[in-house]
């Protein structure tokens, strides 16, 4: 007689209570979402701090950390839906991830890569608590952005293309059945 708990490593094996993904629990993935959220804006801080110039460190203290802290929280919550969203609507996600991203390699993209990300996160997600956070944040970039950089452009470029992304990955979730992702 096949005894199933022995053709996978005990970390794959679950229950119904305790979803899998792979290797990982996903209230593990959701843990270390939550400690990134944490150690990576601390690092960026500490990385700051060696810094030369006060314009570096508040550009990295204030404008850079943040949207770590922001970002892993969404990582955190999408973890949360895996099994429940279309394969369509994470191809969105990662599409507006990858876009938002491209910022941090230099402007590749006219658009924000902070706003872009923050309008398509704050849109695309239920979570009340986190649409909150996202609104102090894009505040703090919009303050950023056309007060201190006099950027109307990339704030304004940014904020459609995340807008715009939400509305398309709104739409595929609610158009498609939602299949397993892998």
């Amino acid at each position: 007689m096949h005894d199933a708990r022995f053709s996978h490593p005990p970390s794959a094996m679950g229950n119904d209570a305790t979803p899998r993904a792979g290797w990982i629990s996903r209230e593990g993935m959701r843990r270390a979402c939550t400690a990134a959220a944490v150690l990576v804006p601390m690092a960026i801080a500490a990385g700051a701090l060696a810094v030369d110039g006060r314009d570096a460190r508040v550009f990295l203290l204030l404008y850079i950390a943040p949207f770590f802290v922001a970002f892993f929280a969404w990582v955190r919550i999408r973890v949360g839906e895996i099994g429940g969203t279309s394969a369509g609507a994470w191809a969105v996600d990662a599409l507006a991830t990858v876009l938002a991203g491209t910022r941090l390699a230099g402007p590749l993209l006219p658009a924000s890569g902070h706003m872009l990300f923050f309008a398509y996160s704050a849109l695309a997600t239920r979570s009340v608590p986190y649409r909150l956070l996202v609104l102090v944040l894009a505040a703090e970039t919009t303050w950023f952005k056309l007060v201190v950089w006099d950027d109307f452009a990339s704030w304004a470029l940014g904020v459609a293309a995340g807008a715009t992304l939400a509305a398309v990955r709104i739409l595929i979730h609610r158009s498609t059945r939602s299949v397993p992702v892998p």
